[in-house]
């Protein structure tokens, strides 16, 4: 007797799940050594050559710029017809005035690094930073040991000399202590009774 082939479901939401496995395919895939996606062109250009390299902007020379209205307006004035809108839009149905560009307006600006292809813009930086100082924390060291010193000077400077008595100021400090014979407070009636509690006077 012999096995009938399992029907391949086509539904994957019924296909069962075993834990740890992904869930197995609904439809025929190509084979283990099938290389999915398209295949990029790589150009001679590569990622060195765009980094190092300066493209500067070419303007479009087919491209036609914008009218200028200010010239306009002025033609108009000039030709007795700039004094209404409707005299205004009427010459300029009939001339028209373009903005120069910026490629055509600007004059050619001599760069030192024109004449000097070696020649570097900016500001030049300090010395260099000793890598094996800075990798073995000496600067720390350096700023722990100035402030160490900052320290000491500080110490120095707001250390107090120490007041040396002599015989004479040692007995000016003495003072023999006046007895206080001052009678306490007590009201006329109670002058005559006797304390019922000594606290030692």
């Amino acid at each position: 007797m012999t096995s009938k082939p399992t029907k391949k479901h086509t539904n994957p939401l019924l296909i069962p799940v075993e834990i740890g496995k992904p869930r197995p395919p609904v439809v025929d895939l190509p084979p283990p050594e099938h290389v999915y996606g398209i295949k990029s062109e790589l150009d001679g250009e590569g990622a060195g050559a765009v980094i190092g390299g300066w493209v500067e902007h070419q303007p479009n020379a087919a491209s036609m710029p914008g009218r200028d209205f200010k010239k306009l307006n002025r033609m108009a004035l000039n030709h007795g017809q700039g004094v209404t809108t409707s005299q205004i839009s009427s010459f300029r149905k009939g001339h028209d005035a373009r903005l120069k560009g910026g490629h055509e307006t600007s004059k050619a600006v001599s760069l030192p690094s024109s004449q000097d292809p070696e020649f570097a813009y900016g500001i030049k930086s300090g010395p260099r930073t000793s890598m094996e100082q800075l990798m073995t924390n000496q600067y720390l060291r350096d700023f722990v040991e100035e402030q160490g010193k900052k320290e000491d000077q500080y110490q120095m400077a707001v250390r107090k000399i120490p007041v040396m008595h002599t015989k004479a100021s040692l007995g000016h400090r003495f003072v023999e202590p006046v007895p206080d014979q001052t009678v306490p407070f007590k009201m006329k009636k109670f002058a005559n009774v006797q304390a019922k509690i000594q606290n030692g006077k």
